[in-house]
């Protein structure tokens, strides 16, 4: 049976590096970021070590305190031709062959929601969901708005957009790379584990998931 839906998580999955970091790296080097406000990023997760293990790297988007906004949209325009040629050509071949057969494709990242979008609709995806910043009087604040779809934060936006097609969990296939990933694919009623880390791949072999690996 082919998908109803196609989620796919961007970072390792989609694309083989993390899209943020390549993101926050293109601020540094363009000395959009000054070397102070890079150790005080560092520096919140030297003090926070418990708080990364529980929610992953990307809880701290300190980094971006304080940038106006028009210069983060004119960033993730700078960065994205870099992004997509990370992208894994095995994986696009798989989503586009879904989206070909009548599939919603859906990019699901805990990254900054400027650079789902950019890298999604660059593929010629128009369902997204990232991390959305919050801007106040055109700045970043260096916050988001709700929770980061990472982990089990994944399952909440995944339904909706199921629940807006009319689509069951039976009937969609997941994509994903991390050990956070493992609620989306449990969720859905077909998985491919992209690269696993090793516990992802023993559960995938477990729960008889495709595994996706090589150059793909």
């Amino acid at each position: 049976m082919n998908p109803g839906i196609v989620i796919c998580d961007l970072d390792g999955t989609l694309i083989s590096v993390s899209s943020e970091l390549e993101f926050v790296l293109g601020l540094f080097r363009r000395k959009v970021l000054s070397r102070a406000v890079v150790i005080r990023f560092l520096y919140h997760y030297l003090r926070h070590p418990i708080r990364t293990m529980r929610e992953g790297r990307g809880w701290n988007r300190g980094y971006f305190s304080g940038l106006p906004v028009d210069v983060l949209h004119e960033e993730v325009k700078e960065c994205t031709p870099l992004l997509l040629k990370k992208v894994r050509p095995g994986v696009l071949k798989i989503l586009n062959r879904h989206k070909e057969e009548g599939a919603e494709i859906f990019i699901l990242s805990a990254s900054l929601s400027p650079l789902v979008q950019a890298i999604a609709e660059g593929l010629g995806f128009k369902s997204f969901r990232g991390s959305i910043p919050v801007v106040k009087n055109g700045k970043c604040t260096g916050h988001l708005i709700g929770q980061r779809p990472y982990g089990k934060a994944k399952i909440a936006p995944a339904m909706a957009i199921m629940d807006q097609l009319g689509i069951e969990p039976s009937q969609a296939l997941a994509l994903g790379d991390s050990w956070g990933d493992r609620y989306i694919l449990d969720l859905c009623g077909s998985a491919i584990a992209v690269h696993p880390v090793r516990k992802l791949r023993k559960l995938a072999i477990q729960n008889d998931w495709l595994i996706l690996e090589g150059h793909q």
